[in-house]
Formats: structure tokens, C-alpha cells, sequence
């Protein structure tokens, strides 16, 4: 576990979230999911111990400048209006809640290209014991415990964007598009934390 990193998670979401039941959301995340231990992924972005905390902050922090940008015209530490920082909040740490449980460490061999010989390795795999699909799940989750804005649920429901392989297909994504600019936003937070944030650091 990042023990930073979590620190860093429930400083905001205490200062930010004061809807009813953020302290039930908080409280669920914290003793009864694997959250703050999970992976972003198997194998892509953020595939170790912590990476899913990792990619939700990096995602808020992503989606607070894209914001800033908007308000004043450069990204700056300035505070923004209540209800905009606790939607941020919400949007970025929480939207990818649905990998809670799924991410399962087995033990596989492989040869080692340097000796050549076999060896036993750890890896993560893919198991999802409520497959809703990857929005829709969140939402599910999150729903369970605390409710979201209109725009919110928008957002989260199609943080995936082109990559969402709903049936529902492309209308419904450009009307949630439509709807509310903070589909978008998270979309492109989403993918600049995935894209660059991430990789820069895999490369330290």
C-alpha cells in the first residue's frame, strides 16, 4: 500500500466531499474494499500494489487543471467554488471504483531471457465477480452508498469514452456529451493520467 498516497486521498476527500454520507462512502472504501491496495490494471498503468489510489489522484489532479484552465485562464492552486471542488473530488477519485475486488495475484512461470531458464513469477489477474460493465458498475458501487449529481453520474457512467464498449453505442455517449462538459473532462483526465502521468513515472 502507498500510505502516502492514501493520506493524500482522504485529506481531500475530507476537505472537499461534505455531501450526506461521504463518511459511509469513505468508511466502505477503507474496511471493506481492497482500494487502497488494488492495481490500476494487470499489466498497463498503474500494475503494482497502490496504482488504483495512484490513478484516482492523478485523475483529480488532472481533472482540478482542466477546470482551473477553464475558470482562470492558467492552472493555479486558487480554489474554485465549493459544489465544483467536491464534483472533482467525486469524479476523479471515485471513477474508476469499480476495479475494488477484481485484480487477483497468481503465481505463473516464465523463461528468463537473460538465463533462459524458467522461473516463478507474480502476476496479476482479471476476475470480476459482478461483471455490470466498467461505468455502470461504478455507479452501482458508489450509488450504494452515496448519491451523485445528474452530470455526475453522466461522467462516470462514460469516463471511457471511445474506449467503452457498450452496445448502447456512440449516441449515447454524444448525448451525455452534450449534456454536461464534465463527461469530457474526465475523459480527457482520465486519459492524461493514464497516458502520461503514469508512464512518465514508470520511467523513474
Amino acid at each position: 500500500m502507498n500510505e502516502r498516497a492514501k493520506a493524500e486521498f482522504m485529506k481531500i476527500w475530507t476537505e472537499r466531499v461534505q455531501r450526506d454520507y461521504a463518511d459511509a462512502m469513505l468508511e466502505w472504501l477503507e474496511r471493506e474494499t481492497d482500494f487502497f491496495e488494488a492495481p490500476a490494471s494487470t499489466k498497463h498503468h498503474g500494475a503494482h500494489p497502490g496504482g488504483l489510489v495512484e490513478h484516482s489522484l492523478n485523475v483529480y489532479r488532472r481533472l482540478r487543471n482542466i477546470v482551473c484552465m477553464e475558470t482562470y485562464g492558467e492552472i493555479t492552486s486558487g480554489l474554485l467554488a465549493e459544489s465544483v471542488e467536491e464534483t472533482v473530488a467525486i469524479l476523479g477519485l471515485l471513477h474508476d471504483v469499480c476495479k475494488v475486488g477484481v485484480y487477483h495475484i497468481e503465481t505463473g512461470r516464465r523463461k528468463n531471457p537473460d538465463t533462459q531458464r524458467w522461473e516463478d513469477y507474480q502476476h496479476y489477474v482479471f476476475r470480476d465477480p459482478l461483471p455490470l460493465g466498467h461505468g455502470e458498475k461504478s455507479l452501482y458501487l458508489i450509488q450504494r452508498h452515496m448519491d451523485l449529481e445528474p452530470e455526475e453520474a453522466l461522467a462516470i457512467r462514460w469516463h471511457m469514452g471511445a474506449y467503452d464498449i457498450s452496445s448502447t453505442g456512440a449516441r449515447s455517449l454524444d448525448a451525455a456529451m452534450a449534456a454536461t462538459p464534465w463527461v469530457w473532462r474526465l475523459q480527457q483526465a482520465d486519459m492524461c493520467a493514464a497516458w502520461v502521468d503514469e508512464r512518465e513515472a514508470e520511467k523513474e
